[in-house]
């Protein structure tokens, strides 16, 4: 039987764990916002993130779907009083009545009727834990992601690894793609990571970092020890963008979009824009994480400007209607996590 390190099986349970606190936390916000006429008077519903009973939701969900529950407690191999008095506490768990009973009988409430889907996403999450369990044991599993090159600099972590303790046979291929508009679309993809700004209006989004921008330079370039640098001076100086859109969010936000007299050079990625700038022929605009070695070796200086770091939002986004693979989802979450956004 294969071998998880520690670590990786430490990963792997916190994407387990992230997985439940995603759907637990949207049911919370989903009961917060229902208040349902017909359920005898109660409040509208305000409570807290904490968590709420998994047992209690896996007997709500079968007392709904069995309609009595008798039912709903021979199927789960309970009495139907545990069932009864359990459903009760959960009702006043959320502050709002699920069922309208008759005799023997129960009916959901409008409340209830709006919980349903989001518990069955939570059973099934929970559900696969063994299943996903099982496939670490050596089973392949297939991942094939587009990213652009403005959002490479995410792959510059520990993520990767991270990834392959938890999927070491995983057949991974990451597809370099451009800005929407600019290149054939491809249907094998599980998703794509790239800027906010340039995921398509009517796809499904989710955010994974937020990274500051920087300008950089040689110490022996000539405003390589100014610290501090105007938009003026930069316009006597070549800029250098690691590529198209990080251009154009500095154009926007230092120069009110007012290209006259900028010299600006694409580069293909964040490396060469950083290499030129080492070679002091450049003003080179930087994610931090892409610059911080060179900064600690002394081969860059950062400079300060008037607005401060700019920020980059990265997310990932695919197709609506069209579930990512539980590998996506690891992945994904591995990145949110690593970058501060698992909340």
């Amino acid at each position: 039987m294969m071998k998880v390190c520690q670590h990786g099986m430490q990963v792997f349970l916190g994407i387990i764990a992230y997985g439940m606190t995603v759907a637990q936390v949207g049911l919370v916000a989903m009961l917060n916002q229902i208040q349902d006429e017909r359920s005898g008077g109660y409040p509208a519903l305000r409570i807290g993130p904490e968590i709420i009973d998994l047992k209690r939701l896996q007997m709500f969900f079968v007392a709904v779907k069995e309609g009595t529950f008798a039912a709903a407690a021979q199927s789960l191999g309970l009495s139907p009083s545990a069932v009864s008095h359990a459903l009760k506490a959960l009702e006043e768990d959320v502050g709002c009545a699920l069922f309208k009973r008759n005799g023997p009988h129960v009916e959901p409430t409008v409340a209830a009727i709006r919980l349903l889907p989001i518990v069955e996403e939570l059973l099934l999450r929970v559900s696969s834990i063994r299943s996903e369990l099982a496939k670490m044991n050596g089973r392949d599993e297939k991942l094939t992601f587009g990213i652009s090159s403005s959002a490479r600099v995410l792959l510059a972590s520990s993520v990767m690894s991270a990834f392959c303790e938890c999927f070491p046979n995983a057949d991974v291929e990451i597809v370099r793609t451009l800005a929407s508009g600019e290149r054939e679309k491809r249907d094998d993809l599980d998703f794509e990571i790239g800027c906010l700004e340039n995921a398509p209006r009517d796809a499904v989004r989710r955010m994974i970092a937020e990274e500051k921008f920087n300008v950089y330079a040689a110490p022996f370039h000539d405003l390589g020890l100014s610290g501090k640098i105007t938009t003026a001076q930069m316009r006597r100086h070549v800029l250098v963008f690691p590529d198209r859109t990080s251009a154009d969010l500095v154009t926007a936000e230092l120069f009110q979009k007012s290209e006259m007299g900028l010299r600006k050079w694409i580069m293909p990625d964040a490396s060469a824009a950083r290499d030129l700038a080492i070679q002091g022929q450049c003003l080179a605009f930087l994610p931090e994480s892409a610059a911080e070695a060179s900064v600690l070796a002394g081969d860059l200086n950062l400079l300060k400007t008037s607005t401060g770091p700019l920020k980059r939002s990265y997310c990932a986004w695919w197709q609506a209607g069209s579930p990512l693979p539980w590998i996506a989802e690891v992945f994904l979450s591995l990145l949110a996590v690593h970058f501060g956004n698992d909340d």
